[in-house]
């Protein structure tokens, strides 16, 4: 089994894993998916599906995770007075034009001040159909990928609604979370996870995200666009079929980032000699290993309000 960023195509079919989590008690099934693919280009939101090489009981999409950066106002609200339902309150508002969810700039000035709240609307998987050593994988795998995906950003609160016996037992289980309410009508329950809680859990999956660092390359948000999609190994030809540049435009974008590094950061450039051959992709194995490994980099910043 693997993971992978969610595509278009995936939503309906993660939604039906686990219809509790759809959060159209308040605005109905149809408004409810219109709004989760708006919010699938949407900056704030972050997704990820589980596949399985093999299909499993004809599926080969077995899990889905997916949540959305939210206002401190609504995590307060949220936590100070627990009710079942949390999605639905964050479709509502989206439905109705006051959104709950960050935009890039509130994201950034979030990772550059005080921290961010976070909801993980949806953490669900085919459980039925796996055996015990396979969920065991997919729950991993759900774990690891939320880490890679969100891992560089300055986050506060992670807030969740476990649904399910299952769901609320391995929330749990990991030690990060903290029971804030149970609501028995509806099988689930809110629990939350503060850089407090995980301290108490030093070796757990959300303890590497509040390892926060703050960027120093000062990249502008085109220059992070073209390190990320850089990050899976692609050429510029590739680079710029999948950003829609020309391969000229693509030579300047990294000439400037090469710039920033040789300001901000010259150590990482420094062994790679001036009339060396191949420096050129010398140089961008270095800044793109450099980032690999700093992922708050790619994220939004805002170096007007950082502290």
């Amino acid at each position: 089994m693997y993971w992978r960023p969610i595509t278009g195509a995936d939503l309906i079919t993660c939604l039906e894993i686990q219809p509790a989590c759809l959060g159209d008690q308040l605005v109905g099934r149809t408004t409810a998916l219109r709004v989760w693919k708006e919010l699938l280009d949407d900056p704030s939101f972050l997704a990820n599906v589980i596949e399985s090489e093999r299909p499993l009981a004809g599926h080969r999409i077995v899990a889905c995770g997916m949540g959305v950066f939210v206002t401190k106002a609504f995590a307060d609200q949220e936590i100070n007075s627990p009710r079942a339902g949390l999605n639905s309150r964050i479709i509502a508002g989206i439905a109705s034009g006051e959104s709950v969810v960050l935009n890039r700039a509130q994201i950034a000035s979030g990772n550059a001040t005080e921290g961010i709240d976070f909801v993980n609307m949806y953490g669900a998987w085919r459980e039925r159909i796996m055996n015990s050593e396979q969920l065991a994988e997919v729950q991993a795998l759900l774990g690891t990928s939320f880490v890679e995906h969100f891992t560089g950003y300055r986050f506060n609160r992670v807030l969740k609604e476990a649904t399910g016996k299952s769901g609320i037992a391995l929330a749990r289980a990991t030690g990060t979370y903290r029971l804030i309410a149970e609501f028995k009508e509806s099988e689930s329950a809110l629990v939350v996870a503060t850089r407090e809680s995980v301290v108490t859990a030093p070796y757990s999956v959300a303890a590497k995200m509040y390892r926060y660092k703050p960027p120093v390359l000062r990249l502008r948000p085109a220059e992070q666009k073209l390190l990320a999609a850089a990050l899976s190994g692609k050429t510029d030809a590739e680079l710029s079929m999948d950003l829609g540049l020309s391969i000229e435009a693509i030579k300047k974008r990294w000439m400037s980032i090469f710039a920033r590094v040789d300001e901000f950061k010259p150590e990482i450039l420094s062994t790679v000699g001036a009339e060396s051959e191949g420096r050129g992709p010398q140089k961008r194995h270095r800044v793109v290993a450099y980032v690999r490994n700093h992922p708050e980099e790619l994220r939004p910043f805002s170096w007007e309000k950082r502290r």
